[in-house]
C-alpha cells in the first residue's frame, strides 16, 4: 500500500505540469470547428456573388468591345475609297449596304469576325442575330438587374444599324 501511495504522489505533479499538456482538449477542437463553420457559412455566398459579378463584367466588357469594333468597321467603310479588310481579316464583301458586317462570326466562334484574339468561347448564337454570353448563357447568373445580363436575357445584333444591344 505504501508503494502505491508513493508512486501516486510521485506521478501526481506531472498531471499539472507543462510537460503533460501537449494536446488540445475535445472542447477546444469543437469550438474551433464551430468557428470555421460559421465563417464558411458567411463566406460561401459572398464568393458566389463574386463569380456572378465577374461573369456580368466579362460579358459587358466583351459587348462593349463588339460595339466599338462595329463602329470602327463602319467608320472605315465611310472613309474608304476601295476594298479593305476589317475585324479579324474579313473581306470588304462581308459588309452590307449600310457598311456593317452581315454576320459577326460563325456558330463555333460567334464574335470571331469582329474581335481579334478574344476569348469568346463562352459566347453562343443559334441564328447569328441573338447572342448569349457568360452571364446570360445557360450557366450564367440569376441575379437580374436592369441593364445587366443574366439568364433569360440575350444580346441582339441589327446589321442594318450596327447596333449590338442587350434585350431585356
Amino acid at each position: 500500500m505504501k508503494i502505491r501511495m508513493v508512486l501516486l504522489l510521485e506521478i501526481l505533479p506531472y498531471f499539472h505540469s507543462k510537460e503533460m499538456k501537449k494536446a488540445f482538449t475535445l472542447v477546444e477542437l469543437i469550438f474551433v470547428i464551430v468557428i470555421i463553420g460559421v465563417l464558411a457559412a458567411v463566406a460561401v455566398p459572398q464568393f458566389s456573388k463574386l463569380t456572378d459579378n465577374a461573369k456580368i463584367s466579362a460579358e459587358l466588357s466583351t459587348a462593349s468591345a463588339v460595339q466599338t469594333a462595329l463602329e470602327a468597321v463602319h467608320g472605315e467603310w465611310i472613309i474608304s475609297d476601295c476594298d479593305f479588310t476589317w475585324g479579324n481579316n474579313q473581306p470588304y464583301s462581308g459588309l452590307n449596304a449600310s457598311g456593317y458586317p452581315s454576320s459577326l462570326g460563325t456558330a463555333a466562334n460567334p464574335l470571331g469576325y469582329v474581335l481579334k484574339n478574344a476569348e469568346t468561347s463562352k459566347w453562343s448564337t443559334s441564328d447569328g442575330i441573338s447572342f448569349k454570353g457568360p452571364a446570360s448563357g445557360s450557366s450564367g447568373t440569376n441575379h437580374c438587374k436592369t441593364g445587366k445580363p443574366c439568364i433569360g436575357k440575350s444580346w441582339s445584333y441589327d446589321s442594318a444599324t450596327g447596333e449590338f444591344k442587350l434585350v431585356e
